[in-house]
């Protein structure tokens, strides 16, 4: 910040409620006359060019969001974004499931529409019920195939706002921070699970507030002011800040609760830096963090009683851990060596293919040209904002890596902090790696304040013509991130069968609900398809359930499932139409199905798999718009 913007900006922080540091740069020391009550009140241009400059970075994030995900524009309701179908169709479901669960009086967050009858937990889950109600009108009048794909195409121009709109608790200029902001919205993480439909992951909105909590509530400033004014007081409006805070934590809990225990752990470590930072200071703000952390407190026990039930003691939730904790950190070399859907990638391709993950999770990337920019701010600019942001980026980018050092998928067994969260509840259960969109913005936050302390005015001419230059170098580093034109879709259309509502599947269940349907091929976490029956299932209304299902959670015989149990009729259909008809039949009743759905263009051995269906099922059944419908004899009928 210029010298004399330093000054406006400590006179504009010493009144309450101050300006963003953009609008105390603009101010004046000059007065004028107070108009008269007369006079009319002379107009705001600098408040409308702000708003028009607002709206222009949105546009332009839309833009770069729609030229990301072209592939898809012409077809929303035909192609599903994603490399494999399977969790585009999980998306698919739980978007439909919950307008259609709001709209019939029933539980958004857990559903007997999958695993039927004991059903799925939606916390457990991917239920992201704060997309669907956002999307609510969408899902109403195109169908949840449509609202997944402008969720998808929403999720990065979002994610890229907030951090523009965080980041002015640190950057003055807004030219600085759009940038900034374009550059975190289409960071590697994001764009590495948006190539394989994590609408969850791509809406990467929280670090932004981590980041904006981290100066207004931890660090107690205000935007404008400047980072040593005040240094040692509380929150400016404590109450407010905590309450907003709380706030964004209960949005997220509606889209992702694991980004909920990562975003906790990434202000603790703040919390810890500040405090040991400036000890002195931060003890005299400890009464301002108390009424922010009691607001924050509140808020999100208000808004989320329900949904933390539903997670900690609601139906089919998991009775064990889901992940092994060894294998979720990031691989260290993908630090420097970028993915296959990273544009520059100079000769490294072979290296990426030795990675720990498949490309959809290699999202840690930060490359060498931006990781010297990250060292040479840190350095030369010698700000306390450059040092504290870079400490924290530091040691979030070691607990990201997890319980060990890894390299090229190999584990060097060199323990890492990560280890010791690996027993804490909950978030022991959380994935070290998806700490990445953390990181990247912390070197996106140093990287922009890199670029403010070089583009500031004064110097001589040779002065200002070598930092010209190190812009150009500063800019040609975040070119390094730019994505290759390679985010894939999938076919997104179903049986007519199902388009037209699923009818004649049979009288509701014994529970009142829809009928209870054996679909083959049934829902499962096989990731090129096994998520397609979901996905005809919520283009079907929701008319059936279904004993497949894609999912986390688990029963009182088996502690994690990741699908549906696999009884006797779907062993019987996997050895190509043999087994015990009589358990079958057992099996089929115990579930309460009253039909078979055999769709054979997606079933690898239609004839066998019919064949065994009839058997099972005691009727010949009738084909339907490219299924058969085999009723369900009861056992009480046909014998077991």
């Amino acid at each position: 910040m210029p010298d004399g913007g330093r000054t406006v900006a400590r006179l504009v922080g010493s009144v309450r409620g101050a300006r963003p540091r953009e609008e105390a740069r603009l101010t004046t020391t000059t007065t004028s006359p107070r108009p008269t009550v007369d006079e009319p009140t002379p107009p705001r241009p600098r408040r409308r060019h702000g708003i028009a400059a607002e709206l222009g970075i949105v546009v332009a994030y839309l833009a770069a969001s729609g030229l990301l995900y072209h592939r898809v524009l012409g077809d929303l309701a035909g192609r599903a974004t994603g490399w494999v179908s399977s969790d585009s169709s999980l998306f698919t479901w739980w978007l439909g499931w919950t307008w259609y669960a709001v709209g019939h009086g029933l539980d958004p967050l857990t559903s007997t529409g999958q695993n039927a009858p004991d059903g799925v937990n939606g916390m457990w889950n991917t239920g992201v019920p704060v997309l669907a109600a956002l999307l609510a009108p969408v899902t109403a009048t195109a169908g949840p195939v449509v609202a997944d794909n402008v969720a998808m195409i929403l999720g990065p121009a979002v994610s890229a706002y907030a951090a523009h709109r965080a980041l002015v608790v640190l950057v003055g200029p807004r030219w600085v921070r759009a940038l900034a902001g374009l550059l975190y919205g289409f960071s590697p993480f994001v764009i590495a699970h948006a190539w394989v439909g994590h609408v969850n992951l791509v809406w990467s909105v929280l670090p932004p507030v981590v980041l904006w909590a981290s100066v207004r509530v931890l660090a107690g400033r205000a935007p404008g002011e400047d980072p040593g004014q005040h240094a040692d007081r509380g929150p400016a409006r404590p109450w407010r800040d905590g309450a907003l805070l709380g706030l964004a934590f209960a949005v997220q809990v509606g889209l992702y609760t694991q980004t909920v225990a990562l975003g906790a752990v990434a202000l603790v470590v703040v919390a810890v830096v500040l405090a040991v930072s400036a000890p002195r200071a931060a003890r005299r703000r400890l009464p301002g963090l108390a009424r922010s952390a009691v607001a924050a407190g509140v808020v999100l026990a208000v808004l989320c009683a329900w949904p933390a039930w539903v997670l900690l003691r609601g139906p089919s939730r998991p009775r064990g851990a889901i992940r092994d904790a060894v294998t979720m950190g990031a691989d260290a070399a993908n630090l420097v060596v970028p993915s296959p859907l990273t544009a520059i990638r100079p000769g490294t391709d072979a290296l990426a293919a030795g990675l720990r993950a498949y490309p959809g999770e290699q999202g840690s990337y930060l490359g060498v040209a931006m990781l010297l920019v990250f060292l040479a701010a840190v350095v030369l600019v010698r700000s306390r904002a450059v040092v504290l942001t870079a400490v924290v980026t530091v040691l979030l980018g070691v607990l990201s890596l997890g319980t060990s050092v890894a390299v090229l998928d190999h584990d060097t067994g060199v323990p890492l902090p990560w280890r010791v969260l690996v027993d804490v509840p909950l978030v022991g259960q959380a994935e070290a790696g998806r700490l990445a969109p953390f990181v990247a913005l912390g070197v996106v936050a140093v990287w922009a304040l890199a670029l403010e302390h070089l583009t500031r005015p004064g110097g001589g001419r040779w002065r200002r013509v070598g930092r010209a230059v190190v812009v150009v170098l500063v800019l040609a580093a975040a070119v390094t991130w730019v994505p290759v034109d390679d985010q894939r879709t999938t076919d997104a259309a179903v049986p007519p069968f199902f388009s037209a509502g699923a009818p004649g599947l049979g009288p509701p269940a014994v529970d009142g609900g829809p009928p209870i349907v054996e679909v083959v091929p049934r829902p499962s976490q096989n990731w090129s398809v096994g998520g397609d029956p979901l996905r005809w299932q919520a283009l079907a209304g929701y008319s059936f359930r279904q004993t497949g299902g894609y999912f986390i959670g688990g029963s009182p015989t088996v502690p994690v499932l990741y699908e549906g149990e696999i009884g006797a009729f779907q062993r019987g259909v996997a050895a190509g139409g043999r087994g015990d008809v009589a358990a079958a039949r057992a099996d089929l009743a115990g579930r309460h199905v009253s039909a078979i759905v055999v769709v054979p263009a997606a079933t690898p051995d239609a004839d066998a798999t019919l064949r065994w269906a009839r058997l099972v099922g005691g009727a010949q059944g009738r084909s339907a718009d490219g299924v058969w419908i085999v009723p369900v004899c009861p056992v009480s009928r046909c014998g077991a």
